[in-house]
């Protein structure tokens, strides 16, 4: 597990890069004289400042320092590119195949798990992805498109289980998804999205998936 220094490392090249340069990359507004950045993430409005990296979320006074991390990477690293509506499994980002196992293990099995068990469970699975402007999609038993950025959605879905079969789950991201964020963020990104939406407790650090071998 990665400890502090990876949002001391965020926050270095956030103030280091250009603030009106990066709002306008990642679909975000920069107002130069308060020197702040407005951006949405999970539906949710975030002002972040520049080049403090300090940030007010309207869900909470300030994120997790996993959320702190991603938006911080995600504006420093959005190349501007708009999503392209295809979309593509884990298995498909750069590295994927070497790094596929953990993140189902902590990503996707257990949205199967609190959300494939009936229609009850689906009807929670759509009220607690509208917490986070989900739109309904034609994947699986529910598909949802979540706008964790700007300009980089995921799509979660899910399939109910019954006597013959498992219960199943995905979660696939938009085919541009790395000009916007490493494979190592949307693995970060992919777990946390999955924690708000089962609501777990606690928050971990950022974990590196890259560096496990």
């Amino acid at each position: 597990m990665q400890d502090i220094n990876v949002y001391t490392e965020a926050v270095r090249l956030f103030a280091a890069a250009d603030p009106g340069e990066m709002a306008a990359k990642a679909g975000a507004v920069y107002e130069e004289p308060a020197k702040v950045i407005n951006l949405k993430y999970l539906g949710y409005d975030v002002t972040v400042k520049h080049p403090s990296g300090k940030m007010q979320w309207a869900l909470q006074e300030t994120t997790a320092i996993n959320d702190r991390v991603l938006i911080l990477q995600y504006l420093q690293q959005s190349r501007g590119v708009p999503p392209r509506g295809n979309w593509i499994s884990f298995m498909q980002l750069p590295d994927g195949p070497h790094h596929h196992a953990p993140f189902v293990a902590e990503a996707v099995k257990p949205l199967a798990d609190t959300f494939g068990l009936g229609r009850h469970n689906l009807d929670m699975f759509k009220a607690r992805t509208a917490k986070f402007s989900a739109n309904l999609i034609d994947m699986g038993d529910c598909g949802v498109l979540i706008p964790v950025f700007p300009k980089l959605p995921l799509a979660v879905c899910i399939w109910t289980g019954d006597d013959e079969f498992e219960a199943n789950a995905n979660i696939l991201f938009d085919s541009t998804a790395p000009l916007h964020l490493t494979t190592a963020a949307l693995w970060v990104m992919g777990v946390e999205v999955s924690r708000k939406l089962r609501n777990t407790d606690g928050q971990q650090y950022i974990q590196t998936v890259l560096s496990r071998k």
